[in-house]
C-alpha cells in the first residue's frame, strides 16, 4: 500500500492539473468596487486576467484540508483491515512450515495446506488491489468535488467581478513569469472558504 503522504500528494497534484487553465468570458462590463476580487490589483488594458496559485489555495482551502484528512482516516481504516489479515496468514505460513520442517505433515497433508495457503494468498492480495481501488476512487471523486468547488466560484463571481480570464499557477508549470499585481489567490481563498463554511452551516 502506498503511504498517505503520497496519495495526499496526488489529490494536491490532480487538481492542480486539472485546473491548470481556467477560463471564464461574458463578463458584465468592466464593474469594479471596494473591497471586491479584484481590489488593489493593477488593471489590464482590455484583457482582464488575472491569475490564482492553485498549490496555495489547495494548501488553505478548507475543503481541500477537510478532504485530506478525510482519506487519511480511510487509508489508515484499510491499512489496519488489511495489516490484520495479512499477520493472520502469514501466522498459519509460519504454522505450516514449522510442522513440515519438524516432520510432523504427511506428504498429502503438506500439498493441501500449501495449496489452501495459496488461495488464501491470492484472495489477500484481491483484498488488497480492492482496497487501492476503493481509496483511488475515492480520491477521484474528491479530486473532481473540488475542481468543482473552485470553478463553481469563479464562474460565480464572473459575472460580479471585473476578469475576463483566471489562469492557475503552480510552481514549475508553463507560466513562468506572472505579475504579482495580478495574483489574486488570498482574494479566492477567503471566498472559497466563506462559502465552504456556509455551506457547513446549512448542513447542520
Amino acid at each position: 500500500m502506498k503511504k498517505l503522504q503520497l496519495i495526499v500528494n496526488i489529490i494536491f497534484a490532480l487538481a492542480i492539473a486539472g485546473l491548470y487553465v481556467i477560463f471564464f468570458t461574458g463578463i458584465a462590463g468592466n464593474k469594479t468596487k471596494p473591497g471586491d476580487l479584484t481590489a488593489g490589483v493593477a488593471p489590464v488594458e482590455d484583457s482582464q486576467i488575472f491569475y490564482v496559485q492553485i498549490d496555495t489555495v489547495l494548501a488553505n482551502y478548507d475543503m481541500a484540508i477537510d478532504m485530506a484528512d478525510e482519506l487519511e482516516k480511510s487509508f489508515q481504516s484499510s491499512d489496519a483491515e488489511f495489516a490484520t489479515r495479512q499477520n493472520a496468514y502469514q501466522k498459519e505460513v509460519t504454522d505450516y512450515q514449522d510442522r513440515y520442517n519438524r516432520g510432523l505433515l504427511t506428504r498429502s497433508e503438506a500439498t493441501n495446506i500449501e495449496q489452501q495457503l495459496y488461495t488464501k494468498q491470492q484472495e489477500l492480495l484481491a483484498f488488497q488491489q480492492s482496497l487501492s481501488d476503493d481509496l483511488t476512487e475515492q480520491q477521484t471523486v474528491m479530486n473532481r468535488q473540488l475542481i468543482d468547488a473552485i470553478m463553481q466560484y469563479l464562474n460565480v463571481h464572473s459575472q460580479e467581478y471585473n476578469y475576463r480570464y483566471v489562469l492557475g499557477t503552480s510552481f514549475g508549470g508553463n507560466i513562468l513569469y506572472a505579475n504579482e499585481s495580478l495574483d489574486i489567490t488570498q482574494s479566492v481563498i477567503d471566498g472559497l472558504n466563506e462559502a465552504y463554511r456556509e455551506q457547513l452551516r446549512n448542513r447542520r
